[in-house]
Formats: structure tokens, sequence, C-alpha cells
């Protein structure tokens, strides 16, 4: 019979260390007894950043923490299903937490917090809800976006002929141009409008990452140039061919680089760049903006949600459409000191 290891010094330490949900244990103080493995990765946080002996309550990033801890010393009871986001390299994930007082003879003993990565979770739920509001979205709006496209046709022809013939004539011109960009804007809007009503199918073929980003950097030259960005292309080379449908793959990727266009400063630097990771291509886009800020519930690819001043908030819906496609994810975070970063996983499969 082998020997009883559970009395062995250590051994309900190993038994933390080695659980892949993430656990942290504090003092009636909110001094941090424990923080094993999987608590720091999930929480994006070496030794360094979440060391035993902190206290919870001055741990930079665990202000959500400190809250629930207070919330459990003032009431005593147990918190459950409670989810909190984090930025860590991977980007933006999202926990589910439960707490509970320690238990004794004293009122308040501590508190000792279970994490468990929901990221994949929330992400699955995501696209299933945002294939759905697509679909609705097509039904409702196809018949009416159907009949517009003939008269914004027809403005955007007759603009076209007016700058033409106004040549020369600047302020009339200039007016002329004015009406043809709204006309070509309506154009787009249509246009995505029109895709939601269609049954969604990708038509795989072998591509270059190298030709896909050139496409890619095309489609957005005109957005780049009026605000003197530079658009940085790293990393093709190296990517061996994709099996994916290359031009919905670029019209994702071209929305994602028209965003960080869009909330770059005038002369700044975006950066387009593919690798392979494991068994994934990964697509990343680098801006130089604000960050990305959310309130809770807030989801930026639910159809229709835009931070931007006219923006449609459909661009990002397309996206997360097109890459569920192909079996794919999309993260997203923030960029110390400033700006944020979106990637596109795409399993790497002949």
């Amino acid at each position: 019979m082998p020997p009883d290891q559970s009395s062995s010094p250590g051994y309900y330490e190993q038994i933390i260390e080695s659980l892949s949900s993430g656990v942290v244990a504090a003092d009636p103080r909110g001094i941090i007894l424990l923080a094993n493995p999987a608590a720091r990765r999930h929480l994006g946080m070496d030794v360094e950043r979440l060391p035993e002996g902190a206290d919870i309550r001055a741990v930079p990033g665990l202000e959500a923490i400190a809250e629930l801890f207070e919330e459990l010393q003032r009431t005593g009871a147990p918190a459950s299903r409670r989810e909190l986001e984090v930025n860590g390299p991977a980007g933006i994930k999202t926990l589910g937490v439960a707490a509970s007082p320690l238990r004794g003879t004293e009122s308040f003993r501590g508190a000792i917090f279970l994490f468990t990565d929901l990221t994949e979770v929330r992400r699955l739920e995501r696209a299933a809800e945002v294939n759905r509001q697509l679909a609705q979205i097509g039904e409702l709006t196809a018949g009416i976006v159907h009949e517009l496209r003939n008269p914004v046709s027809v403005v955007s022809g007759m603009a076209e002929l007016l700058i033409r013939q106004l040549a020369g004539q600047s302020t009339l011109e200039k007016r002329a141009h004015a009406i043809f960009e709204e006309a070509a804007h309506l154009e787009q809007l249509i246009a995505q409008f029109l895709s939601f009503s269609k049954p969604f199918e990708i038509k795989r073929s072998r591509c270059s990452a190298d030709e896909l980003l050139g496409r890619v950097q095309t489609l957005c030259a005109q957005a780049a140039l009026a605000k003197r960005i530079s658009v940085a292309a790293r990393g093709a080379e190296s990517v061996p061919a994709l099996n994916a449908d290359p031009a919905k793959l670029a019209q994702a990727l071209a929305n994602l680089l028209r965003n960080a266009i869009e909330v770059s400063p005038p002369d700044s630097q975006v950066l387009l760049s593919v690798c392979c990771h494991a068994d994934d291509v990964v697509f990343r886009v680098e801006d130089d903006g604000p960050g990305i800020r959310l309130a809770p519930g807030e989801d930026p690819f639910r159809p229709f949600f835009s931070k931007k001043e006219g923006g449609t908030g459909l661009g990002l819906a397309i996206v997360q459409r097109i890459v569920s496609a192909h079996r794919g994810a999309v993260t997203f975070g923030n960029l110390e000191p400033q700006g944020a970063f979106f990637e596109i996983h795409l399993p790497n499969t002949p």
C-alpha cells in the first residue's frame, strides 16, 4: 500500500500550485497570503506585480478584487458569478470570479478568490450573438436598402459628371466633390447592409500573406494619406501560404486597419504584421490612439456599437463574422503607454 502523502509537508500547497484555476487568499487586513501560478497567469501579473505579503488594495490592476474583498468584509456573504476584464499581454481577458470569506471562530478571517478564464466562452457566445443579429439586420433592411441603391447610384453618377464639367471653378467643383464623396459613403453602407442579407460563405484558396497585406494596404491607402499615417507591414515573408478566403480576409483586416488609422493622431505610424504562433497564423494591427475604454457590459463587436463620431458600428461586427467563418478568433487589448491592438488568429490548416 503506497504511503499516505496527505499529511506530508507542502502537500496541500502542491495541490493549490497545480490547479488550473487561479486562487488568491488574503487575511483580515487584506494582506495577500497566497497567489498560485494560475492566478498570476489569468491576471497577467508576475510574482513582482502580485507578491505575497502585499496589500490587496494597493496592487495596481486588482481594484475590482479589492472592492470585492471589502464587500465580503462588510457582509460576510460569499459572492459568485462575478466577471471582470483584465488587460494582459494576449489582450483583454474575461475572468469569472467567485469569492468566499475564510471560515473560523472570528467574525472575518479573510477571503479567498477563485478565478476562471471565461474569455473563450464569451468569444463563442459573442460570435453566435453577432451572427444572429446580423441575420436579423439583413432580413429587415435588405428590401429597403436595395431600393436606395438605384437613386444613390444616380446621384453619384451626376456628381461625377458635374466634377468634370466644373473643372477649374474651384467653389462649385469642391461642392460637387462633396456630393460625390457622400454618395460614395452611402454606397459603401448599402453594400454592407446588403451583405448581411446574403448567405455567408467563404471560398478558400491558397493565398500568400505578403499579397494579402499588400491588398489591405492598397484598400486603406487613401485613408492613411488623408491623415498622413505611415503603415508599416512586417512578417509576411516568414509565414507560409494560407488556406483562406483572400477577399473576405482582406476586408476584415482592412476594417481593422481603417479603424486604427482613424483613431491614430496625424503623422503617426500604424503597424500591420503577421506571424506564426503555435498552430495559428496571427494578424495584428497596432495603433497609436487613446486605447480601448469599455464600460461594463459593452461589446465592441455588437452591431451598431461605436464610440466614433459618425461611425456605423458595423465594421467590427463584419470582422467577427468573417473570422468566425474561418474558425478563427479576434482578440484585442491596450498597449503601453498608449494605443491598442487587434489580432486575428486563424488556424493554419491545409
